[in-house]
């Protein structure tokens, strides 16, 4: 692995030779202002130094809460002109969501791949390809610190760090203020910016009026003959516990993992929320986002009153069994998944809130594609 670190950071120093030298060192504040050199403080409260607007970007985590999408809203249908390189987790792990974006935007099929970090990262691919700054989630920096940071640095090619995974306001804030201003769209992320935190607070203004805080299970929905991973403290788990309701699984599981149906059943959750995507490897697993519809979904969600002991669970008995899009998490656009959670927990809080009509506008005003087929819904 030694050898291995060493080639990799021997090429990076062999390219950074013709890297041009305004990349390499920091500049005094007057020179910088005056060469478009600025210093930005990225979401792991690093200082980086760059120059702007940057032209050329690679992303990370592009299917799961990355700068995609964000980059998306801010650049439109040139956002591809703007990645030298990205991973594959969009086509991978949302092919339904890749599938629409590319019949939108051709070029996505041309960025190059090289893979993400801390699994299949090409290193010296990335470096060949010359970006102006690689973005990657916070959550990535413990894998980037021994090889890609010392290589990148090697190479002049600042790395910024952001941050949707924590499903915060003040991050998502932040990570889009620090977009916006990296892609000279600083108006255009002050816009999202409103939308996001104008509904996020709506929601928080409206579960304050409560202290109630119903039993919550939440499952990946992969298909109803084997259990699902269920969430701990984090994405559904703490996006539960953030919009009114007790997580069954907090205290149980550290991050993600299933849980036994016997805990299941002697908990007895209030409510049960699947979350569901395009897996056609899993032929019982519920189908949701573009390439679905509601009969189909409706049939694979009720499969898993199938499991011994599901009919009799208060949540099926009083009709509070749900299902949302695995991918509406960790982005933007996760406002309005908040909406639809706190809808599912507290409804008389949020007769008059749509969720999906949220999601709808959040589409029609920021984003480049189109909005079709099933996100969220509720077994009839």
């Amino acid at each position: 692995m030694r050898s291995v670190c060493r080639l990799v950071i021997a090429a990076a120093l062999c390219i950074a030779a013709v890297v041009p030298a305004a990349w390499c060192g920091a500049k005094s504040e007057a020179a910088g202002k005056d060469a478009g050199i600025v210093t930005v403080t990225d979401l792991a409260g690093r200082q980086v130094t760059l120059k702007l607007p940057v032209k050329k970007v690679n992303i990370n985590a592009s299917g799961s809460g990355g700068a995609f999408l964000a980059m998306s809203a801010l650049l439109g249908t040139e956002v591809a002109d703007y990645l030298s390189s990205w991973d594959a987790g969009l086509k991978n792990n949302r092919f339904d969501m890749y599938e629409e974006y590319r019949s939108k935007i051709p070029a996505l099929d041309q960025v190059p791949v090289v893979g993400g970090i801390g699994t299949d990262l090409n290193l010296e691919k990335l470096i060949q390809l010359k970006p102006d700054v690689v973005i990657w989630s916070v959550g990535s920096r413990d894998q980037a610190k021994e090889i890609a940071e010392p290589a990148l640095a090697a190479a002049g090619i600042p790395i910024v760090y952001m941050d949707y995974h924590a499903e915060t306001i003040e991050n998502h804030t932040k990570t889009t203020r620090l977009l916006g201003r990296l892609f000279g769209k600083e108006a255009r992320a002050e816009e999202i910016i409103k939308f996001y935190t104008d509904n996020r607070n709506m929601i928080n203004e409206r579960l304050a009026k409560t202290n109630t805080k119903p039993l919550v299970y939440v499952e990946l929905g992969s298909g109803y003959n084997v259990y699902g991973n269920t969430y701990g403290d984090t994405m559904w788990g703490a996006m539960i516990k953030n919009t009114g309701g007790t997580n069954m699984a907090e205290g149980i599981v550290q991050n993600y993992a299933p849980v036994n149906a016997e805990l299941i059943l002697s908990k007895n959750p209030d409510i049960i929320i699947l979350a569901g995507s395009y897996w056609p490897a899993n032929p019982d697993s519920v189908r949701m986002g573009y390439l679905s519809n509601e009969a189909d979904t409706q049939q694979q969600i009720r499969a898993y009153l199938n499991r011994p002991g599901w009919p009799q669970l208060d949540a099926v008995k009083n009709k509070r069994f749900f299902a949302i899009y695995h991918g509406l998490a960790r982005d933007l656009y996760d406002a309005a998944a908040f909406a639809f959670l706190a809808k599912c927990i507290h409804p008389d809080l949020f007769v008059d809130v749509d969720p999906m009509g949220m999601l709808q506008e959040y589409y029609d005003r920021f984003l480049p594609y189109d909005l079709y087929g099933v996100w969220m819904t509720h077994l009839e």
